[in-house]
């Protein structure tokens, strides 16, 4: 006969990453993916010419300064559900 799982140690653990972090490396993914997402349309409507390496530069550049906006500036900003 087998028990049920317990619900004391594993409800304990401590995230990985801090929530604070986390936020900061998504709003980075967002950043270099939405660069992408423009040079693609760029590219459709008019002529480029870049190769893919360095528009998969530039955009691990925007994701990397994206991150590290979002995480120095975000006690700064006040969120929607705080009130003034």
């Amino acid at each position: 006969m087998t028990d049920a799982p317990s619900d004391g140690p594993a409800t304990d653990r401590e995230p990985l990453v801090a929530p604070a972090t986390k936020s900061s490396l998504l709003w980075g993914l967002v950043g270099g993916l939405s660069f992408l997402v423009l040079a693609q349309g760029y590219e459709l409507l008019g002529d480029l010419g870049v190769g893919f390496a360095p528009k998969l530069g530039v955009a691990a550049v925007v994701a990397v300064g994206a991150a590290t906006a979002t995480h120095l500036t975000r006690d700064r900003l006040p969120t929607e559900n705080e009130s003034p």
